[in-house]
């Protein structure tokens, strides 16, 4: 199995340290990076690493997850085979549901701490991206 780049991108500490930790647990990660908000997430992005997976935080300050993802749109060149994952603390309303089946780097949405099965899944789900063609929110 290929060990995968992640782009943790919220803005809680305590988050970014429990879902590292899942993840390194798994020994799934060929590198892991912390960004605290869509700001930080394109720098990353734009000093060249490009991951394989960004877990998307929505409400963070300075560039919540909405802005940053229309700015990822216009990378669409260098990061057209990003997987996002938007990590979601409330439910979306039919609005944001429809907008996210417009963005074809969202792959899914999952609560804010990961578990080992859901680590998994996204793996999985990483190694079929090719023939994921619509957003499901788990």
């Amino acid at each position: 199995m290929k060990k995968l780049k992640f782009l943790l991108v919220d803005d809680s500490p305590s988050t970014n340290f429990f879902n590292k930790v899942i993840i390194e647990k798994n020994s799934i990660s060929e590198e892991i990076q912390i960004a605290k908000n869509g700001e930080e997430a394109l720098r990353f992005l734009n000093s060249f690493y490009i991951p394989d997976l960004i877990l998307l935080d929505i409400n963070m300050p300075i560039m919540d997850g909405w802005e940053f993802l229309e700015e990822l749109q216009k990378l669409q060149g260098r990061c057209k085979d990003v997987m996002v994952i938007l990590m979601l603390g409330t439910e979306l309303s039919e609005e944001k549901k429809d907008l996210i089946n417009t963005i074809p780097n969202i792959k899914g949405g999952i609560g804010k701490m990961l578990t080992n099965n859901i680590v998994m899944d996204l793996v999985t789900k990483y190694q079929e991206n090719s023939k994921v063609d619509k957003c499901e929110v788990y």
